[in-house]
């Protein structure tokens, strides 16, 4: 209402010039026309204010409505089924949160113009009649008819918006996997492939943008043109019908025909704001509908047991996986080709179980089928879905402890998953009677410090502290960090090794004090003296009081249990006591029979005795067989009777012992030092961002282009001013021309405008896409070429924040097209009034020197909130990534971990609604201040225009005022947009900063230095003298270190944690650069030639395997450089021809992210196949068996002896007896090597440390160890 007295007030003035020009007997009076300048002021004032405070209002609420939303996409995370979670992986989710979401916020602004702006036009073409007639409503014709063409025209955008958020899910998807991994990516050099996959994602991610900005720069631009037009139209109407246009017609029409130009500039926005928000709504909502784990049942504290599993079948909700045809493989072939069953991508890894106490074993085939189902089986029903665990019968007393073991393939991870919670069960009851703590096989670690992730957001109770401390053997770990309990320990556990993780994740379980601890093989991660401890003071001590389920591959441990359950085929195949099941003589005996050892409650020295005592054999032959195959046998399985080994085990160089005979290390992986691995504090620009910023985005977006642009623009305001002024003169008759010629150039100058806005649009848009994909596709080549460092000390979400907020910004800069257009349209009001009103000139200074001063003041305060916002942002981004990686562990502690995780999320979400709130604040802040710069100008013009009331023609007065009536919005929009920009420009300034300031590997390829293709043909490796430091303020972790490897020999690595020997691969694969000395592989030093040409030369077989989604055969060769005879080839060398054969589309099978559809020990034989493929002559074994069954254990020793016989072998050791047969034991002590020489030698001399470490395995092994060692 207010905005529509304004051109009522400048009708009134013009005509009060007129008045006071054309009779001097009855001149108004002065104070009058003083009196419309304070109305005008007055009304002015009041319509800001309350416009800002509406704006504010709306703006808080759309920040309210991205929280909550927020927070029910985060709430859902922890209850999406498994099947429905493969669809959303965290790429996809964080898109939902950081752009979808942000949408919506930005959709609910919008919202109330799309209802007010059609009721402004159509009052504003009822007032536009009372002065024109008819003529208005052939523009008010124009602008009705415009509005559903608008909506229809946004409506044909939803289609490539769609396909956008798809294909920035993919590219959002795949980054998260290439962070997770990185290094097996540098490991194999693999950054080509991965380059090359996300850029033509991100390039067809361009494509489908370009066009959807093109499109909406077409509807903005005929927007803005409307009023134009419209106006053109009415007056050429008018003037047709053969009335006179005058001031006091044209001007008041000009205001209202103006008046309309922001609401329908902005309307276009509103449309696709609203389009937008549609497609997200559609897309949170489909989310969020998905389907839900079942929930789990609430703990009744009066049930008898601590957990009852009654007649239940469970099944995974999610695509039946490859893990469900190795389940079945199981059937009929050995043991040895078939992995541990999976888990969901929530917890991979686990494999452990629970216990009967009655029922018979049902003998029946599981229904089961090893072809894959679309996910179109999403729809079935329960009843439909072939359970993968079936006629389970479980009572867990209180108190008891229950073992859970069972051949590989048998369901025990299914079932320890259906224990907590995550599968679902399609018949049956389960009664828990007892609140659960659960310690994952895989940990899921807290970006914390170490008292953080062992409280768990519990209170601190000093003495159990203390004692769970001990009873998990952390205290010698925490006396080595600097900061002990207090010490950060990055994301994902950076800095700890597997085995410091795994007691950690034990801790907390430990710490929790639930009444039943459930615990997925703990022992696995560490040596053998550390896990007696484990078990002794932790499992049989401090858990004593407790409920404890234990799966377990320690097969020796098992007399000390009161229950054990024995798996098979997805059934509880015996359970009982360990004596009785030794009696049955069944399934459990056949197991203990292979792989164990028959205990009997003697003292430890009896029970090393009669191990020592049992028969064995050789462990490798070096000579050829007349086949001409490496001469390879298996230790005969520890028993107490006689064994019969299949054809498989005569191949098997693997020393089935009961327990683990490991090296020292606790944990089988050095400890890193903690400050290289601590998480670095992002960086924050301060002050206004750099003018270099401003020069490389428009270098980036085409010089020429941008000149261009801000010709079109200039020219663009040139024109319309061009139009008004014509105006001017057509109603004063100034040139004495016809109607029609008046006409001819009016409509001449509106039809060159709109085509300047058009092409200027078209190029506008050319420009930001072509900087935002060098910035995008620079940025993420300086990130993958990154050291290691980097990733240690960065969180993912920090990066995937980088790559999802920052990127969509650059890629929606209309900003800066705004800010060019609102600049050239206050130079062109102000020019227009300096030469009309010259005597404004004198009053424009200070008011632009104010004006300046308060933006800048704004502008100080605006770019550092920009730049807490994104910190903060990426704060929430990491722990929400954390959270999704940890879901399986935070749904068992049900329901405090799922609890604990919802508040911190809501923490980090008030956290981010404060600073946006006072951004938005701000934003009404300089709203104010700068409207009434505006105002006030306009009240000074006018005042003057009644000062010079005798000398001022009242077209010219018209004309001025019509201008400087939308200076204030425009001042206003111009901070407003310079704002939007500086804050999108922290965006690029953000990117710059990965592209400009990242440490970066030495190159890929050295083109002048490249290594002959044949290179390395013998192996040969010589450490000469070679430093190592992570970083420079940091101590050496290779201290000046030199051996020699000869061609084909196979080298044990051993040492105490934190002796360096991971520092060994880092420095072999020049990771981290050296400090100092040199590697010579072949006669030629590693670091003189690229690291591409030196990754690729070798292969590993990593700790933690890691696989991408995609292909099987994706994943065995990505650069696609194997026939797929090959692949076949390296798949049957690592008995997985079978099994991928089965899988439908073979090679082509799909493998989902992570291999989350693929158990552990299934992954691992993919990385052997990898490594198979390769060929190399340099093969390194960085604790690959430390966390997979026997079976994959087994196949993995007889890769190395037969497959790897002519190759060099370095294997980081975490069984002694996986290397005791090697040529030589490199013993690492202190980042120096204590010794090295063959095993024969070391065991010899009784004082060396390789001695003494043998001796710390106990009587027995030591023995059996000197034995095969030939001593």
């Amino acid at each position: 209402v207010l905005a529509m007295l304004i051109p009522f007030i400048l009708l009134w003035v013009i005509e009060y010039l007129k008045d006071n020009q054309s009779d001097e007997t009855s001149k108004p009076s002065a104070w009058y026309g003083y009196g419309l300048a304070i109305l005008l002021l007055f009304i002015c004032m009041v319509q800001t204010v309350l416009t800002q405070l509406f704006v504010r209002s709306v703006v808080g609420s759309g920040a309210l409505l991205r929280n909550a939303i927020v927070d029910m996409i985060f709430q859902k995370s922890t209850r999406i089924s498994s099947k429905d979670r493969l669809d959303y992986p965290d790429g996809t989710i964080f898109n939902l949160i950081s752009n979808d979401a942000t949408r919506l916020d930005f959709c609910l602004e919008g919202l109330g113009f799309l209802f007010t702006v059609p009721l402004i036009v159509i009052v504003t073409v009822g007032l536009l009649m009372h002065w024109m007639g008819p003529s208005a409503l052939v523009g008010a014709a124009v602008l009705i008819l415009s509005n559903p063409l608008q909506t229809w025209a946004m409506t044909l955008l939803n289609p490539i918006r769609i396909q956008v958020s798809k294909l920035t899910d993919s590219r959002m998807g795949l980054m998260t996997e290439i962070l997770q991994g990185i290094k097996v990516i540098k490991f194999f050099a693999y950054e080509p492939s991965f380059w090359k996959k996300l850029t033509d994602i991100r390039f067809t991610e361009i494509k489908c943008i370009s066009w959807l900005l093109q499109v909406r720069g077409l509807i903005y631009s005929t927007s803005s043109s409307l009023p134009v037009f419209a106006s053109a139209l009415s007056f050429v109407m008018y003037a047709a019908l053969g009335n006179k246009l005058e001031p006091e017609i044209v001007f008041p029409s000009l205001a209202f025909f103006t008046g309309l130009r922001v609401p329908l500039l902005v309307l276009p926005y509103c449309y696709s704001d609203a389009s937008d928000g549609w497609v997200s709504l559609k897309r949170i909502q489909k989310f969020l509908l998905t389907a839900d784990i079942q929930p789990l049942p609430p703990v009744d504290m009066t049930h008898a047991s601590a957990l009852s599993i009654v007649g239940a079948a469970f099944y995974w909700d999610q695509l039946p996986s490859t893990t469900v045809a190795a389940e079945l493989s199981a059937e009929g072939k050995p043991a040895t080709t078939v992995a541990e069953s999976a888990s969901p991508s929530t917890t991979p890894n686990s494999s452990r179980n629970s216990i009967a106490e009655d029922g018979e074993v049902d003998e029946r085939q599981p229904l089961l089928s090893a072809n894959n189902t679309s996910s179109s089986t999403a729809q079935e029903s329960v009843s439909a879905i072939k359970p993968f665990l079936r006629d389970i019968n479980l009572h867990v007393p209180r108190g008891a402890l229950v073992a859970i073991v069972g051949p590989v393939g048998s369901g025990k991870s299914s079932l320890l998953q259906a224990m907590v919670g995550t599968m679902m069960k399609s018949q049956g009851e389960v009664i828990r009677g007892a609140t659960i703590s659960y310690a994952s096989q895989t940990p899921w670690i807290q970006n914390a410090t170490i008292m953080d992730n062992i409280l768990f957001d519990t209170p601190m109770d000093e003495e159990r502290y203390r004692r769970v401390i001990k009873a998990c053997s952390l205290e010698q770990d925490l006396m080595q960090l600097t900061s002990g309990d207090q010490t950060e320990i990055g994301e994902r556990g950076v800095n700890l090794s597997g085995g410091q993780k795994a007691r950690l994740s034990l801790a907390r379980s430990v710490y929790y004090n639930a009444e039943m601890v459930i615990m997925d093989d703990p022992l696995s991660a560490v040596d053998a003296h550390v896990g007696k401890r484990l078990w002794q003071d932790c499992v049989l001590h401090e858990l004593s009081n407790k409920t404890r389920v234990i799966a377990t591959h320690q097969l020796h441990v098992l007399p000390d249990v009161d229950y054990v359950v024995c798996m098979k085929h997805g059934r509880i195949a015996e359970q009982g006591t360990f004596q009785d099941l030794m009696a049955n003589q069944g399934d459990f005996f056949k197991l203990m029979k292979k792989y164990g050892g028959h205990h009997h409650d003697d003292d430890e020295g009896d029970e090393d005795k009669s191990r020592a005592q049992r028969p064995r054999r050789r462990v490798l032959k070096r000579n050829k067989s007349s086949t001409g195959k490496v001469v390879t046998s298996a230790t005969e399985s520890a028993t107490a009777t006689t064994t019969t080994t299949t054809e498989s085990d005569d191949d098997l160089t693997v020393l089935q012992e009961s327990d683990e005979i490991v090296s020292e290390d606790d944990d089988g992986e050095s400890t890193k030092e903690i400050p290289k691995g601590q998480m670095a504090d992002e960086e924050r620009a301060s002050g206004a961002v750099s003018r270099t910023v401003y020069r490389d985005y428009f270098r980036l977006g085409g010089d020429w282009n941008w000149i261009f642009i801000v010709f079109m623009l200039s020219a663009q305001q040139a024109a319309g001013v061009a139009m008004n002024v014509w105006l001017s003169f057509w109603s004063s008759d100034r040139f004495g021309l016809t109607v029609w010629e008046y006409i001819d150039v009016y409509v001449a100058t509106a039809v060159v405008q709109l085509l300047i806005v058009m092409f200027g649009s078209y190029v506008l848009v050319l420009a930001i896409l072509k900087g935002s994909k060098q910035i995008h596709d620079n940025a993420f080549h300086s990130v993958l070429r990154s050291p290691m460092s980097f990733f240690d000390t960065t969180p993912a979400g920090r990066i995937m924040n980088r790559f999802s907020k920052d990127v969509s910004t650059v890629d929606n800069m209309a900003a800066v097209n705004s800010l060019l257009i609102t600049l050239t349209g206050i130079l062109s009001v102000l020019i227009l009034s300096a030469v009309f009103l010259p005597w404004i000139i004198p009053v424009m200074v200070p008011l632009t020197v104010l004006y300046y001063n308060i933006a800048l003041y704004y502008q100080k305060t605006s770019r550092e909130l920009k730049r807490i916002d994104a910190l903060v942002r990426s704060h929430l981004f990491s722990y929400f990534s954390e959270a999704l990686n940890g879901m399986g562990t935070l749904k068992a502690y049900h329901p405090h971990g799922i609890e604990s995780a919802i508040e911190r999320n809501r923490v980090n979400m008030d956290r981010s609604h404060r600073i946006y709130y006072i951004q938005v604040l701000g934003t009404k802040w300089i709203g104010c201040r700068v409207f009434v710069v505006g105002h006030v100008l306009n009240f000074v013009a006018l005042v003057l225009i009644i000062w010079a009331r005798d000398d001022i023609d009242p077209a010219t007065a018209g004309l001025v005022l019509s201008y400087l009536a939308r200076l204030a919005s425009e001042l206003s929009w111009a901070i407003q947009c310079a704002g939007d920009v500086e804050n999108n420009m922290t965006s690029v300034e953000r990117l710059f900063y990965y592209t400009n300031a990242l440490e970066q590997e030495p190159p890929a390829e050295i083109l002048d230095r490249k290594p002959v293709p044949s290179w390395p043909q013998q192996g040969r490796i010589s450490f000469k003298e070679v430093a190592l430091r992570y970083r420079p303020e940091l101590p050496l972790v290779l201290d000046r270190i030199s051996f020699d490897i000869k061609a084909g020999h196979k080298v044990g690595v051993v040492g105490r944690t934190g002796a360096g020997k991971s520092s060994l691969i880092q420095a072999l694969f020049l990771l981290v650069p050296l400090d100092s000395g040199k590697i010579v592989m072949d006669g030629i030093e590693t670091d003189s030639i690229g690291t591409a040409d030196l990754r690729s030369k070798m292969s590993i077989i990593p700790q933690d395997p890691i696989l991408f989604q995609g292909t099987f055969r994706y994943n065995l060769d990505p650069l696609q450089r194997h026939s797929e005879q090959e692949l076949w080839q390296a798949l049957e060398a690592s008995d997985l021809k079978g099994y991928v054969q089965q899988q439908e589309g073979g090679l082509d099978a799909i493998v989902a992210a992570q291999g989350e559809n693929l158990s552990v020990g299934q992954r691992q034989l993919v990385c052997l196949s990898r490594a198979l493929l390769s060929r190399s002559k340099v093969v390194i074994l960085d604790e690959a068996t430390a966390s997979v069954d026997l079976a994959t254990d087994s196949l993995i020793q007889k890769a190395i002896r037969v497959d790897f016989a002519d190759s060099t072998v370095i294997t980081i050791a975490h069984r002694l007896n996986t290397v005791i047969d090697y040529n030589r034991i490199l013993v690492m002590d202190k980042g120096q090597v204590a010794e090295y020489d063959t095993p024969h030698s070391l065991l010899s001399n009784k004082q060396s440390m390789f001695s003494k470490m043998v001796d710390e395995t106990g009587e027995a092994n030591a023995a059996l160890l000197r034995s095969l060692a030939g001593c």
